[in-house]
């Protein structure tokens, strides 16, 4: 009887798990998530919207729900810059750091293709989406830092202080570009 009584304690703790949110149903934040949510829901071609719930759900540290809901949307979200940049971030921030290179390298070449820049690639169309250079600056220091982390193997960038090191540097190089 012993035995199945802490059978049955070490189940009922192994099984206990944390609520899948902690979102309070009482905050006006989530009912304004829930709005967003539901907005995005009827018009998944919303580019505004859609930067603006994965930024919120990145702050919430819930990249998969950013993954999720940038991939759900109308194709055409992606080719904005800046909302390939927030989906670049999420893969990162969800440990897919070669799938945040290749869509962070997309980013930058869509907004230097916008621009017109030295950097931009000359066989595609011009994007839809206008970008500027402070974007193009932002864009490139993420490319660069997730160049950095793919180059030393960070596999977690969260838990990886060389992470912190990739930013360092491509920030670094930013600096220096901004000076000349």
């Amino acid at each position: 009887m012993a035995v199945l009584v802490t059978l049955s304690i070490v189940w009922a703790h192994l099984t206990a798990a944390e609520p899948v949110s902690p979102l309070d149903p009482a905050d006006p934040g989530t009912a304004e998530l829930a709005r967003m949510e539901d907005a995005f829901a009827r018009d998944g071609g919303d580019v505004v919207l859609a930067r603006r719930l994965a930024e919120t759900y990145l702050e919430l540290g819930r990249p998969g729900l950013a993954i999720a809901t940038l991939r759900a949307g109308e194709p055409g979200i992606l080719e904005h810059p800046v909302v390939a940049h927030r989906l670049a971030q999420a893969y990162e921030a969800s440990g897919r750091v070669l799938d945040a290179r290749a869509t962070a390298e997309l980013a930058l070449m869509r907004c230097a293709r916008s621009l017109g820049t030295g950097d931009a690639p000359s066989g595609t169309p011009i994007p839809r989406f206008a970008c500027d250079p402070h974007q193009h600056a932002v864009l490139s220091m993420h490319r660069d830092a997730l160049e950095h982390m793919v180059e030393w193997g960070v596999a977690v960038p969260a838990s990886d202080a060389r992470a912190q090191r990739a930013y360092d540097l491509a920030m670094r190089r930013v600096r220096i570009a901004a000076r000349r």
